[in-house]
């Protein structure tokens, strides 16, 4: 058992005042530098179903939604719906909630860790206060319900095996069943070992594990047979098919492209960027034919292409077979995908092309901040300059560019939590509900982190944003082990 110390403790609501009270003060700031909600991307991200369709045929159009997981759709869908006029203020409305609670989630779970409640506050106010931070919550996508689903999740999976019972595992699984239904990301495999490995360290509960995993299971696999009945795609998200193109064929510079369809070993698709509008793939593949459900039959909006429309499976198909021959042949470019995703992983993440408006206005603290917390200590206004920098021969100083203090401190941490699981000694300090949390924070991390890097790139800060709750969890225990072994060295002086 780690010891508490002899140092006075805060009282329990001195820590939730103090966190409150930075959330409040930095929204204020923030908004008087000139951050403000960014509601537009109900209409301009290709990730929601149109705000018409929205209004007046939502259920229809979640039902024939194959291109994500419909959770996320059904959620802002309902709010379009019920407020067509007002959305973005009540989006606002449920976004700064979603930070208050995060905040005081993040706390309780430090605490439920027994981490050093002084390090508990700072590390939950350095949190909460990060230009990224804030920056997600005045942008409506779905990364701060996924952090704030995760770190539900730790919390009611200490309380789950603190104390078994029915309701406190439907209330760990309906949060697994949250992210699932969110993202893809988070894949049916995720959610049967976990529930294999609660199975297993919890004998004595099986019981309960069972009545709150089953349903959750039944439900996935409804949304993944749904899908492959309509669609002949068993899963609950169709884009990985083009995503493949990303990851391989985009990677190639022209010069690269032209050879390899000179040489027959891809088709001309490789030259074409996924996710393109239909238009670009005229010759291609022809379109599917119309279904009479706007929401397959869309080309497009003014914003975006409609992915979702079942000609980008026929697309997704081809670009998975161009994938396919790229890694049999051409490895090298799918290695570059690895290479910038593990860059982007380390970012800041404040430091996202969606943000690039909005940063403006807080430009000098957020390069302050980014530099003293992140060690990033060069930028450029756009990522592409990496490449000019990289073909220069100056590649040296790229690691300057992200997140050094990261690039150290993340894999240190995940070694020092797979340590304190895997060292006898050590885990012997755990109770077994710190023991079980921790392994499920570590495999959230190693899988969403094994997702995003293996399978995307440009965007992998962003991916990995929902898991800096559990990061900072981590560095917590860390400290206050720290402070624990400092103290006992004091004490034998």
């Amino acid at each position: 058992m780690i010891a508490a110390g002899k140092t006075k403790k805060w009282r329990p609501a001195t820590a939730e005042i103090a966190v409150l009270a930075a959330f409040a003060i930095s929204r204020i700031l923030y908004y008087w530098a000139g951050i403000r909600f960014d509601a537009a991307r109900v209409v301009e991200n290709w990730q929601y179903i149109d705000p018409t369709l929205m209004q007046h045929r939502l259920f229809e159009s979640l039902y024939y939604l194959h291109m994500q997981p419909p959770g996320f759709n059904l959620a802002i869908g309902l709010v379009v719906k019920l407020f067509p006029n007002s959305y973005g203020t009540v989006l606002q409305i449920c976004y700064i909630a979603m930070g208050v609670a995060i905040a005081l989630a993040l706390l309780r779970l430090l605490r439920l860790l027994r981490v050093n409640e002084w390090a508990a506050a700072v590390l939950t106010i350095l949190f909460t206060v990060n230009p990224g931070c804030v920056l997600y919550e005045n942008l409506a996508i779905y990364e701060y319900p996924i952090l704030l689903l995760l770190l539900a999740a730790a919390i009611t999976l200490f309380r789950l095996v603190q104390e078994p019972s029915v309701m406190r595992s439907i209330g760990f699984y309906a949060c697994i069943c949250g992210l699932v239904m969110i993202r893809n990301q988070f894949h049916l495999v995720y959610v049967v070992l976990i529930t294999i490995v609660l199975l297993a360290v919890m004998g004595n509960a099986r019981k309960a594990v069972l009545a709150g995993s089953l349903p959750v299971i039944a439900l996935i696999l409804a949304l993944y047979v749904k899908n492959w009945i309509l669609f002949g795609a068993f899963t609950a998200s169709t884009w990985a098919g083009m995503n493949t193109g990303v990851i391989t064929t985009f990677q190639l510079t022209p010069e690269e492209a032209d050879r390899l369809v000179k040489s027959g070993i891809v088709t001309p698709l490789a030259k074409i960027p996924p996710f393109s509008g239909l238009n670009l793939y005229a010759g291609i593949v022809e379109l599917a034919p119309k279904t009479g459900i706007p929401v397959l039959d869309e080309e497009g909006t003014q914003f975006h292409p409609n992915f979702n429309n079942p000609t980008y499976l026929k697309l997704a198909d081809l670009y998975v077979a161009n994938s396919k021959a790229i890694l049999r042949h051409y490895p090298q470019a799918y290695l570059r995908s690895v290479v910038i995703a593990w860059f982007t992983y380390f970012l800041p993440t404040s430091d996202m092309h969606s943000f690039d408006i909005q940063r403006r206005n807080i430009h000098t603290f957020d390069r302050v901040f980014n530099t003293v917390f992140f060690g990033q200590f060069r930028t450029v206004d756009d990522r592409r300059q990496l490449r000019v920098i990289k073909a220069s021969g100056k590649g040296f100083t790229l690691p300057l560019y992200t997140g050094t203090f990261l690039i150290v401190i993340l894999p240190a941490l995940m070694l020092w939590a797979v340590a304190q699981l895997g060292v006898r000694r050590l885990r012997e300090r755990l109770t077994t509900e710190e023991a079980v949390v921790l392994g499920f924070m570590v495999f959230t991390i190693l899988f969403v982190t094994a997702v995003s890097n293996l399978l995307s790139s440009f965007e992998n800060n962003r991916y990995r944003f929902i898991v800096d709750g559990y990061y900072t969890a981590l560095a917590g225990m860390a400290i206050t082990a720290i402070l624990a072994r400092w103290r006992g060295w004091k004490a034998q002086e």
